[in-house]
């Protein structure tokens, strides 16, 4: 029912490029509209009306899910990874570009780790501070903002025009691994 794409051809395109949480609100209410929501790849369907309290644990559920479990299926960690001129070696801690050595923090290191595993998927600010700092995410914006800036600093040749990480504005940021 949104204007000119309905949810449902929107959440098609989503799932062709991303693995992100999806939670259906709508005020269809059937459990065949419910199926054909979760079969094209929701997870999660909430019919108005509903409370506060209910979408915040739904929500809450969904990033659980994508970040504490996805790692239960993932098969052992590759030890290195390169992705354009870009390598990370996970056993030696250590990040080489053009063959020179990149000198990274623990947290810098830890979230290039997450996204050279992850290349072209979406994290929100939340699954970064859940992966990296591995405790709940309290909304401060900034402790993200700084490590990425600081990342960006270090690993892209120009870091105002990122090759490497890009911003997805409001949603999160994924590493573009072309």
């Amino acid at each position: 029912m949104m204007p000119k794409l309905d949810g449902m051809e929107t959440m098609k395109i989503i799932r062709e490029k991303s693995s992100v949480p999806i939670l259906i609100m709508s005020a269809k209410d059937s459990d065949v509209d419910k199926a054909i929501g979760l079969g094209l790849g929701a997870d999660d369907y909430i019919s108005k009306p509903f409370s506060m309290i209910e979408i915040s644990a739904r929500i809450k559920a969904g990033i659980r899910r994508s970040t504490k479990y996805s790692n239960d299926r993932k098969k052992e960690e590759v030890a290195e990874v390169k992705i354009g001129d870009l390598t990370i070696d996970v056993d030696n801690f250590l990040v080489i570009k053009n063959d020179k050595i990149i000198q990274l923090t623990s947290k810098e290191f830890e979230i290039l780790k997450l996204f050279m595993h992850n290349p072209n998927r979406v994290f929100t600010k939340t699954q970064i501070y859940s992966f990296v700092w591995k405790e709940e995410y309290y909304g401060d914006d900034n402790v993200i903002n700084v490590h990425m800036r600081r990342l960006r600093e270090k690993i892209e040749d120009d870091p105002s025009n990122p090759q490497y990480i890009k911003t997805l504005w409001g949603i999160g940021y994924k590493l573009e691994a072309n």
